[in-house]
């Protein structure tokens, strides 16, 4: 059988390809493991198992006055692109409770 070069390299790299995308079963309840995650995150492992959309809403520039308090925007230009860069920066920064299980995943 005559591969050519690049096949090769591709048979011999294939066990580190496929040992980099191995998952691992997900814990079943009982298991040292569910309950070790429990411990650990406070969530149970399939509390986001149904959330199709986030539900939580975040901070854009459309509605910040809901986030930010209007004492704080008196003397504000609310039009100026140093302030939507803020409003932006800060919607990027602050994660949802399903993005931060997400993460912790």
């Amino acid at each position: 059988m005559s591969l050519y070069p690049s096949d090769k390299k591709k048979m011999l790299a294939l066990p580190f390809y496929l040992a980099k995308r191995k998952e691992n079963p997900e814990p079943k309840r009982g298991q040292p493991e569910y309950e070790l995650f429990k411990e650990l995150t406070g969530k149970d492992w399939y509390w986001d198992v149904r959330i199709v959309t986030d539900p939580e809403q975040k901070i854009t520039e459309f509605d910040y006055e809901k986030y930010l308090n209007p004492a704080l925007l008196e003397g504000v230009d609310t039009s100026a692109p140093e302030f939507k860069d803020l409003v932006r920066t800060l919607n990027f920064v602050t994660k949802t409770q399903y993005e931060k299980h997400q993460a912790d995943k």
